[in-house]
């Protein structure tokens, strides 16, 4: 069977994702409830035999990041289905519940609220937990009002049901009630800990280090074999049991969990493409088919297949060979052949580009619309802060208050996975330009209250913000503005990641030492010798005051 590669869909003005239900999975999808991001919200959709959902724009560019978010979700939902529930251990309910009690704790942290709501609540939560039994008199008398006849599956599941969403997770139901259970105890705790806070007592409780860090299970956990017409002998592997294992073994080591999205979806395909998943079943030739199919049928490039679609498999593959569970890796020895795209132009801002955006940065901000604060701020700072670092963008939009940081006199821009997503996985200290020192780039951070610059941590119907999702979604906006307003509109330049071509690019013509740019950007060539010694804030600092300022106060 061959699929077609789904593309957004433009409905009287706005984009939509539609996508029909895959038929091995219909069954088990109707009914089910797939949460879906789109932008700075979650939308939830019931499944039919479709799933339709507006991406809340007309703007073809912002759509095409946005289904491609919501994509991602909708097939980590079908994907679950298929694999069937998963068993939770109780370290894993323990910790699902901690995000919980974070999320609580750090939304009411500034402004708690009075004192006798959080007893009140409370109040009904413990209700909740109590059991009791109504006299037999009482059973034609009408039921009391909400809130004092609450069970804990009525007052704690909707939230159990929200971080399994949130974790694109079926449970079987002994781990979905053993989560309710501790998101109960959890909450408990989360409500003293904002009721001392209500009545002036912000010391630290120590409850937040009581709960382990959630990690999701992998395929190989399902509790419910696969029930598709091409369901698996006893004793066979699977292509998910295969991913399973490089899961782990990639988050043991401490490794990005947003690379899992990206190779589970890409082993799916795999799965979809071949009608079966069983691992030893796979050949060379459908390894060859497979490839085919998606640059012939889905459109995607031969380049994509082979660093991205292929490049997975091997991987999940020679894990599974050297584990010792299968014999054989089919995709081994296979090729994607493709040619280096050819350059039309450079990758990189021009002098003219560059000068246009920054100079549009400083427009009066009505010029920019109806904006969130932290957009407008977004709009204002990200580029100045990329043209000086050639910082990726979202490594840059997910800077909090407390990465301003000053090393030895020098007032640096800390850029650290802590924030959210940094592609080396490794932090780095970059200077600040003497620039943005004189446009007040410090003084606008330290005026604001603790937490992010650029976007905002308020939850969405009960579900938690994902920094990394905010932060990209600053950035793609940044992108945006950069289209639309500035019609900087080159489809061979990315409007964000242009600037980081462009620090090379400036670097190279000033002289910088290759090192310190490299240093400065976190690009790591490789070499041995650059694993020697320490490129230090002083050898950055002195390389930056060669980098000439943008004169954007004179006419273009």
């Amino acid at each position: 069977m061959r699929y077609a590669m789904p593309n957004p869909e433009l409905i009287n003005g706005n984009y939509y994702l539609r996508l029909h239900v895959p038929k091995d999975v219909a069954t088990k999808a109707k009914g089910t409830t797939v949460a879906i991001p789109v932008g700075d919200t979650i939308r939830y959709q019931k499944v039919g035999s479709v799933v339709k959902v507006s991406l809340q724009t007309k703007v073809a560019a912002e759509a095409k990041q946005r289904f491609t978010q919501a994509l991602a979700a909708v097939e980590a939902h079908w994907d679950s289905l298929r694999h069937g529930p998963v068993k939770l251990t109780h370290k894993q309910c323990v910790g699902l519940a901690g995000e919980l009690y974070s999320d609580f704790v750090r939304v009411s942290d500034d402004n708690p609220g009075p004192p006798d709501l959080w007893k009140q609540i409370r109040k009904w939560d413990e209700e909740a937990k109590t059991p009791r039994l109504r006299p037999i008199e009482t059973l034609m008398v009408p039921k009391p009002k909400p809130n004092a006849d609450w069970s804990v599956e009525k007052r704690f599941g909707g939230f159990a049901d929200v971080m399994l969403q949130r974790h694109k997770l079926q449970v079987d139901a002994a781990s979905r009630w053993q989560l309710v259970l501790q998101i109960a105890t959890a909450l408990d705790k989360a409500t003293a800990v904002i009721l001392r806070k209500a009545e002036g007592d912000y010391s630290d409780s120590g409850e937040t280090n009581a709960f382990p860090q959630f990690v999701p299970p992998s395929p190989a956990d399902s509790v419910a074999a696969p029930t598709s017409k091409t369901e698996l002998k006893t004793g066979r592997v699977s292509i998910s049991q295969l991913f399973g294992l490089w899961e782990l073994d990639h988050l043991a080591a401490g490794k990005s969990p947003r690379t899992v999205k990206d190779f589970r979806h890409k082993s799916a395909s795999l799965i979809r493409f071949l009608g079966h998943e069983d691992a030893e079943r796979v050949t060379p030739e459908d390894i060859s088919n497979w490839c085919d199919d998606l640059k012939l049928n889905q459109g995607i490039s031969p380049r994509t297949v082979s660093q991205k679609y292929l490049a997975v498999v091997k991987l999940i593959y020679a894990i599974g060979v050297e584990k010792r569970k299968i014999k054989d890796n089919p995709a081994k020895d296979y090729k994607v052949r493709h040619t280096k795209p050819k350059k039309t132009r450079s990758a990189g801002f021009t002098d003219a580009e560059a000068l246009a955006i920054l100079r549009a940065t400083l427009a009066d901000d009505h010029s920019q619309g109806r904006r969130s604060e932290e957009n407008r701020r977004a709009i204002r700072w990200l580029p100045w802060i990329c043209a000086f670092t050639g910082a990726r963008i979202t490594e840059a939009a997910q800077l909090r208050t407390i990465d301003l940081i000053e090393e030895g006199g020098i007032l640096c821009l800390r850029i650290t996975p802590e924030a959210g997503s940094v592609k080396t996985g490794n932090y780095r200290t970059v200077p600040l330009h003497p620039q943005l020192l004189d446009m007040g780039l410090p003084a606008m951070i330290r005026s604001l209250p603790p937490g992010p610059i650029f976007y905002h941590l308020k939850p969405f119907r009960g579900v938690a913000a994902d920094p990394v999702e905010r932060a990209q979604n600053a950035g793609a906006k940044v992108g945006v503005w950069v289209r639309k307003v500035v019609k900087i509109t080159d489809p061979v330049l990315q409007p964000n990641h242009a600037w980081r071509h462009r620090f090379k690019t400036v670097a190279r013509e000033v002289g910088m030492d290759v090192e310190i740019r490299d240093a400065i950007q976190g690009h790591e060539d490789g070499r041995a010798a650059s694993d020697y010694g320490e490129v230090t804030i002083k050898a950055m600092w002195n390389a930056l005051q060669a980098f000439p300022r943008y004169d954007v106060t004179s006419n273009p």
